[in-house]
């Protein structure tokens, strides 16, 4: 061998056994996920027991991936348009974002309007819907729309039963309906109005303050009329509702309502863009008293195994034993698509761009060589392996070189 060859070959059989180390590291399986819910304060013990669960199994860093909210309510801007354009007499335009906010109202129980504001919106209307512009009289005759527009005075003079009207700014006719509809509320019959659901959950009634609803809310002195119910719970869909409210007490139960989390779509995706075949996410349910989900998603986005836990933030071991469990289920399943010959799904065509992942899990620590140095060796075989190619390498070129001379 000659002199020129030596380094050749070192380099040569250098680059062969960082390939072979490359090729002979375990493809990624399992990229863990975290899921912040809108609104959500920080589970800082919940996420350092889930971080340090993955990196004990030797999944990927954690990413924390946010939930968008849901969208903000659009009846408070539909409400100041209509208001606009009542005072303008342009009662078709007032009317067309009104009856757009009124059914918004009717459907989430008033979200994002207070008290006055809701009398505001039934009132401004009801005067849109009578047409009532300041050459209509008190003593004009009843007409259809007029008539039509009496149910609205009602709901909102049993929202601010107290209320005057200024009469420099509101048309004669609005003032003296909504002035027969206050007499008529206050003479109506009162009683009791109560609600029941999650221990978590938060209820408003006709547009007042959030109170819980930990073992009921009992709303005392409500007149009978239409009323609005307005329910919030982290990590769930808002509720509301129009309560027709007739007779001395009645009970309504919060329904089961849909969750904010992470589409299983959405975690495949996060899941391929690193390379992983499985995503396996944690995803709390809501407040204190809710458990946490964790799920194991393949990359076509179907769930393929789960787990409910209950106090997890309290007993870090749940989340640890959840992870094993589901780590060995992606393992499982790894192990029947090779035997079978199948092929992990390929990314989908219309992935978009994501955000920066978030990663949290810190690399798995390594074993020391004076404490235990045969796991030592495990870890660091590629760096053993490469040196040993060197050492061989200048073996044999010293030989070679012997040779020659």
């Amino acid at each position: 061998m000659s002199r020129r060859s030596g380094p050749l070959a070192v380099a040569l059989l250098t680059l062969v056994a960082a390939r072979a180390a490359r090729a002979d590291e375990p493809l990624p399986l399992v990229h863990p996920i975290y899921v912040h819910l809108p609104d959500a304060p920080e589970e800082d013990a919940l996420r350092r027991a889930f971080t340090a669960a993955a990196a004990r199994y030797k999944l990927h860093p954690v990413e924390v991936v946010d939930v968008p909210a849901p969208p903000a309510p659009r009846a408070p801007e539909l409400l100041k348009a209509g208001i606009v354009n009542t005072q303008k007499i342009a009662f078709g335009e007032a009317l067309r974002d009104l009856d757009a906010a009124a059914t918004e109202v009717a459907s989430n129980g008033g979200a994002g309007l207070s008290t006055d504001e809701l009398s505001d919106l039934y009132l401004n209307r009801a005067i849109a819907t009578a047409r009532a512009d300041w050459n209509a009289t008190a003593a004009a005759p009843p007409t259809d729309a007029r008539v039509r527009a009496y149910a609205d005075y009602l709901r909102a003079a049993a929202l601010t039963p107290a209320r005057t009207l200024n009469e420099r700014e509101i048309p004669p006719q609005a003032v003296a309906d909504f002035k027969r509809a206050t007499a008529e509320i206050q003479q109506r019959p009162r009683g009791t109005l109560s609600v029941t659901g999650s221990a978590d959950a938060q209820v408003s009634l006709d547009g007042g303050p959030l109170m819980p609803v930990a073992g009921g809310v009992v709303f005392r002195d409500v007149v009978n009329a239409e009323h609005l119910v307005h329910v919030e719970e982290l990590g769930h869909v808002g509720w509301g509702a129009v309560v027709v409210f007739n007779q001395p007490s009645l009970e309504v139960a919060i329904p089961a309502r849909a969750t904010l989390g992470l589409d299983g779509a959405t975690a495949a995706t996060h899941a391929r863009r690193m390379g992983a075949r499985f995503a396996l996410v944690l995803e709390p349910k809501g407040g204190a008293h809710a458990p946490v989900g964790m799920h194991l998603i393949d990359a076509s986005g179907q769930e393929r195994d789960a787990a409910l836990l209950v106090s997890a933030g309290s007993q870090p071991g749940i989340i640890d034993s959840a992870v094993m469990r589901l780590d060995e289920t992606a393992r499982r399943l790894a192990q029947a698509d090779a035997q079978s010959g199948a092929l992990p799904p390929a990314p989908a065509a219309a992935d978009g761009p994501l955000n920066p992942p978030v990663l949290l899990s810190q690399p798995a620590s390594k074993a020391k060589l004076s404490e235990d140095p045969a796991a030592w060796a495990r870890d660091h075989w590629p760096l053993l392996t490469a040196v040993g190619v060197v050492v061989l390498s200048s073996i044999i070129l010293g030989a070679a070189v012997a040779g020659d001379r």
